[in-house]
């Protein structure tokens, strides 16, 4: 929708801004624990509530006192950008902690932005605990809301406050002009929407350089990219729209740690995300560090989206810190051949995220992989596949039974399904499967994306 508001959360760490924006959105996106620090990055979301409608974006706390922190420094550096793109600004306070100096220090640096400042004090949980907000009055502020994000108290008035301004600014905040993105689910059937965005996980492991290569690919520093292992704890996702060729919808995931070696408890939480983004994606796109090599992790998270069906996308990002030493160079190929002897039909690429090196070439191969993720063929063809590949190879007896393939079809695209009936489904061994698989990829030219076959007992003739 066109003019539509934009409104910025912004606050101290653990004010409770991402439970209003999880609250305001009616998500789970945003990470939520008692722990200060857990949003580091602008993150953006819709809302539409009571008849109005908005963009909202979520951001890390604001604490100027540690401004000499390198963490808090880019954190601080990505809130001020979300300030500077918002028409308007939400400032969130909490009622347990009271009004104290970090909180003056925000509202007077927001002032010097010349854009409306709504106030609500979060963590009023009862008409009792409203009597706490005067003090927040000091700031100099005409209104303030007292809300509840985690119980829902007094949400609709304030996204009645937030609307009001959008309307005195001449910003349309009416509910219903804009079309959500057409999302494909998997095994949806065959038919997928034209404008239907590729969705990308870019996963691996902390410190892998995900954040970068994500930041070369949206063209804009977006991400907070540090040397600090574990920056991004959360799954963030950015539609990167293209005048040629589908939109996608790109998702840089915390990085993935051995769940044994994790003793954090934020740290499962980001684990479960990254994993989530997996199952929800089209197109895993793991990124391994060329001067590291490949560990039993990478290992692990190629075996994640091939769990799941996922197509895949192999990167070797800092490849430029290699390419130099043959041997070395000889040595990473030869182990990411081994890592990946289960999805031998997935692309790779060596890049380097820092220089740019190759990046411009990842986007044609993820169009390609895409195609071929949701390529539907018809039951005649999906036939003649099925009858070379058995001509080929028979199914061998298991159990002292001849397992008979009849006739197949194909189900569902991301990834293609096909569907055979067979007289003993729950008898045909893995290897042969993945035969088929093979040859189902091979002789549909469908060379570089995962294929899921689905056996069901034909029905007994009476």
């Amino acid at each position: 929708m066109d003019n539509m508001p934009r409104i910025v959360l912004v606050g101290r760490p653990n004010v409770g801004k991402s439970t209003l924006f999880n609250r305001l959105t009616g998500s789970k996106n945003a990470l939520v624990a008692p722990a200060p620090g857990l949003t580091r990055d602008r993150r953006y979301g819709l809302v539409r509530m009571d008849g109005v409608q908005f963009e909202i974006i979520d951001t890390g706390g604001l604490d100027y006192s540690l401004s000499g922190d390198q963490m808090a420094r880019l954190v601080m550096d990505q809130g001020l950008k979300a300030i500077e793109e918002a028409d308007i600004v939400l400032l969130i306070l909490d009622a347990k902690d009271g009004l104290i100096g970090p909180d003056k220090d925000i509202a007077n640096r927001l002032r010097s932005y010349k854009k409306p400042i709504v106030t609500a004090v979060n963590k009023v949980d009862n008409s009792r605990s409203e009597g706490s907000i005067g003090e927040f009055y000091e700031l100099g502020m005409e209104e303030i809301i007292p809300v509840s994000a985690e119980h829902g108290r007094n949400i609709p008035e304030l996204i009645k406050k937030l609307a009001g301004v959008a309307v005195s600014l001449g910003l349309n905040a009416a509910e219903g002009q804009l079309e959500p993105i057409n999302e494909v689910e998997v095994e949806s059937g065959l038919e997928v929407p034209a404008d239907a965005p590729i969705r990308l996980s870019i996963i691996g492991r902390p410190n892998v350089g995900k954040s970068s290569l994500f930041n070369r690919l949206v063209g804009e520093p977006r991400m907070i990219v540090s040397d600090v292992a574990g920056t991004t704890r959360d799954a963030i996702d950015t539609l990167l729209k293209r005048p040629a060729g589908r939109d996608i919808l790109l998702t840089d995931t915390a990085g993935i740690r051995r769940k044994a070696r994790v003793s954090d408890k934020i740290e499962k939480f980001s684990i479960i995300k990254a994993i989530d983004a997996i199952k929800a994606c089209d197109i895993a796109l793991v990124v391994l560090d060329a001067v590291e090599g490949i560990t039993d992790q990478d290992k692990r998270l190629i075996g994640y989206a091939e769990e799941y069906r996922r197509a895949v996308i192999t990167v070797f990002n800092k490849w430029d810190l290699v390419q130099a030493d043959k041997s070395l160079a000889r040595l990473r190929t030869e182990e990411l051949k081994e890592s990946k002897r289960f999805i031998g039909y997935s692309p790779h690429m060596d890049l380097s995220a820092l220089t740019g090196k190759n990046v411009k070439r990842l986007l044609p191969i993820i169009d390609e992989v895409y195609g071929e993720f949701i390529k539907a063929v018809g039951t005649g063809r999906a036939n003649q596949v099925l009858q070379k590949a058995m001509a080929l190879r028979s199914p061998q007896i298991a159990k002292g039974h001849h397992l008979k393939l009849y006739y197949t079809t194909q189900v569902a695209v991301g990834p293609p399904t096909f569907l055979i009936f067979a007289n003993y489904p729950g008898l045909v061994p893995n290897h042969y499967i993945r035969f088929l698989e093979n040859q189902f990829r091979a002789q549909l030219d469908i060379s570089r994306t995962p294929v899921r076959i689905i056996f069901r007992e034909r029905e007994r003739r009476k």
